[in-house]
């Protein structure tokens, strides 16, 4: 069945596709609001709120949020990214109306008590030391920061100790007054619930809340003509290393190229160039891939590995050959072909999960204002040329400035 768009009488666009061979269901609120739009010295906002909506509304306290979904086999969860801010549930098909109910509570009428803010500024500390104890989470963060520098999308998703110390409920109530807007919120249903019960929950729960309207003032990241080339010294057995720039965003021409080329260098597959031209061939890595990250406006790519000190010279060779035969050599059909049906495989495969349908279609409704069918993307996906590799592959890792950042041994 095709997803259908419902907007409701307070302006709020819902997102309802039925499933009938499951037994499950999937709903939630995707934000168009992340890391990047928090403000000057509130670095961290998006995440703290993602966070301080489990803490109390009007009529419930931190325990009976937790269990009231959680108690029927029910998941109740949250994440923040860079763009977004999601709360969903995935549930019973029975408690489709207690997990609509609850997600609207915390989303609308969360009270953000005090005791709670100072004690989720403990947690959230934690959670900042986990990550930057980590290497190979905390380098992220730090090439982020070198690839857009003084902007939202450097900053770390959950800010720092600093930041978040200096949170308060005014400054919390702020934003949520800014980013949970009638334009830039979606609520995503996909599972097995009829319309007419669909129709029933919305209107009860849904349609009476107030939502203010209002808009993002984005900037675009400003342009780097040369990128710096980072050590840092930290206590680990390992080299850790990241090499990449910017990239497309997902509304340029070349984002579909770049995603097959990426996926053929360093995808998740264990038969990408990068895997087994260095790992499985010398053995010099236990981790090396390419990941690329695109948004609304620009993207970001790059290479992972580590590896011990005296494989690093010889690691950065061969990385620096592979990246070169991407834009001399013009892939071969047969090996194009390869490449579009392992791509189109894995997004299958992805698709598949209901969960993340629900979530994509909300973040296409929101980023496209309509809602991109898979077969489109394949369509697509298909269309591409081994020239349209090369030339992709020659813009950004030939001509484009590239950065990179080294955690050395100490």
């Amino acid at each position: 069945m095709e997803a259908k768009v419902i907007t409701l009488k307070n302006g709020l666009r819902v997102i309802y596709k039925y499933v009938p061979y499951t037994r499950t269901v999937h709903c939630g609120y995707v934000i168009n609001s992340g890391s990047r739009d928090d403000r000057e010295g509130e670095m961290g906002m998006a995440h703290f709120v993602e966070h301080m909506i489990f803490k109390g509304t009007v009529r419930r306290k931190t325990f009976h949020i937790l269990n009231y979904l959680e108690s029927v086999g029910g998941d109740v969860n949250a994440y923040t990214t860079k763009e977004k801010t999601c709360l969903y549930a995935s549930m019973v098909s029975d408690y489709f109306e207690r997990a609509t109910e609850l997600l609207t509570d915390i989303a609308f009428f969360s009270v953000f008590p005090e005791r709670e803010i100072a004690k989720e500024m403990q947690v959230i500390g934690e959670e900042i030391d986990m990550y930057r104890n980590a290497p190979d989470e905390a380098i992220f963060e730090d090439f982020d920061e070198m690839i857009f520098p003084r902007h939202g999308l450097g900053y770390p998703i959950l800010g720092t100790k600093d930041t978040i110390r200096g949170f308060t409920q005014a400054d919390i109530q702020g934003h949520i007054r800014r980013s949970f807007v009638q334009d830039h919120m979606v609520f995503s249903i996909v599972g097995n619930v009829s319309e007419k019960e669909v129709h029933r929950v919305l209107e009860k729960y849904l349609a009476p809340v107030e939502l203010p309207t209002g808009g993002l003032a984005r900037q675009q990241p400003a342009a780097v003509q040369l990128y710096d080339h980072r050590e840092v010294e930290i206590p680990t057995d390992q080299v850790h290393e990241i090499t990449g720039g910017r990239a497309y965003a997902m509304n340029q021409d070349n984002y579909v190229p770049f995603l097959l080329l990426n996926n053929l260098l360093g995808g998740p597959a264990m038969n990408s160039r990068l895997n087994l031209n260095i790992r499985e061939k010398y053995g010099l890595t236990y981790s090396i891939y390419s990941f690329y990250s695109p948004f609304l406006d620009t993207g970001i790519w790059g290479i992972y590995y580590a590896c011990e000190r005296n494989n690093l010279d010889r690691i950065r060779r061969l990385v620096d050959r592979e990246l070169r035969q991407m834009w001399e050599k013009p892939l071969g059909i047969v090996r194009l072909s390869q490449a579009k049906k392992q791509l189109i495989g894995q997004m299958t495969l992805g698709a598949e999960s209901l969960l993340n349908q629900m979530l994509g279609m909300a973040k296409d409704l929101l980023d496209f204002g309509r809602i991109f069918p898979l077969e489109e993307l394949v369509a697509d996906i298909e269309k591409v040329q081994a020239i349209d590799i090369q030339d992709t592959a020659r813009e950004l890792f030939h001509e484009a400035p590239r950065a990179q950042i080294t955690y050395l041994a100490s």
